[in-house]
C-alpha cells in the first residue's frame, strides 16, 4: 500500500483536524521507503500545521504518529488532560516538544518489555479523560463501547465520532484513489 494511502487511512482523522493525532505502525518490509515518504510528506504538510513523526522503531515496524500541532497542545492543555498527564509524571509546564520526548521514551520502554503502549497514549490520541481512566481502572469491566478506543462513558458521543472518523477515512481514500495526493487534498491555497 503506498505510504500516502496508509497514513490516511489510518490518521486521515487527524490531517483533517477532527482529532488531534492518530497513530500507526508501519512494517519496514511492506514500505522499503518510508522515512523517506514521511520525511517528504512532514515538510510538505508542516504548512497546514498537519506534523509526521516516528515515536519508535524497532526492528520490524516505525510507529507513526499524525498530528495537528495547534489542536494537539489545546487538547493536552485542557485541564482534565493535564491533570491526567501530570498524574503519569509529565511536568504541570506544557511543552509539546517535551511532552512526546517524554511519551517516545516511554514507549521505547513499555515495548521493550512487551507490554504495549503506555496508558496516557490515549491523551495526544484525543480520548476523553473518562475513558482513559476507565481503562486503566477497569480493562473490560463497565465499557459500554469498541470502536477506536474503549468507551466507558458518553457512548452515543463516542459512536458519532468514530462514524465520523470513518467517514473522514473513506472520503481521504475516495480523493487519493482518484488521483490527488495528500499535498493537494491538505495544502490547497
Amino acid at each position: 500500500m503506498p505510504i500516502e494511502h496508509f497514513l490516511a487511512y489510518h490518521c486521515g482523522p487527524a490531517m483533517a483536524g477532527i482529532k488531534p493525532a492518530n497513530i500507526a505502525s508501519c512494517v519496514k518490509t511492506e514500505n522499503s521507503d518510508v522515512l523517506l515518504s514521511i520525511k517528504r510528506l512532514d515538510n510538505i504538510l508542516q504548512r497546514r500545521g498537519i506534523c509526521i513523526e516516528i515515536l519508535c522503531e524497532c526492528e520490524e515496524r516505525y510507529l507513526i504518529m499524525v498530528y495537528r500541532r495547534k489542536k494537539l497542545c489545546e487538547y493536552l492543555n485542557s485541564p482534565q488532560i493535564k491533570a491526567l498527564l501530570t498524574e503519569f509524571g509529565y511536568p504541570y509546564k506544557f511543552s509539546l516538544e517535551l511532552y512526546l520526548d517524554i511519551l517516545k521514551n516511554k514507549i521505547k520502554k513499555v515495548c521493550a518489555r512487551g507490554e504495549g503502549f503506555p496508558h496516557e497514549i490515549g491523551a495526544f490520541l484525543g480520548y476523553p479523560a473518562h475513558d482513559i481512566y476507565g481503562f486503566i481502572n477497569h480493562k473490560n469491566e463497565g465499557c459500554m463501547l469498541t470502536g477506536e478506543w474503549k468507551v466507558y462513558a458518553e457512548a452515543e458521543k463516542a459512536q458519532k465520532l468514530f462514524y465520523r472518523y470513518s467517514a473522514c477515512r473513506r472520503a481521504i481514500l475516495k480523493h487519493l484513489h482518484g488521483g490527488k495526493t495528500l499535498e493537494e487534498l491538505f495544502c490547497a491555497a
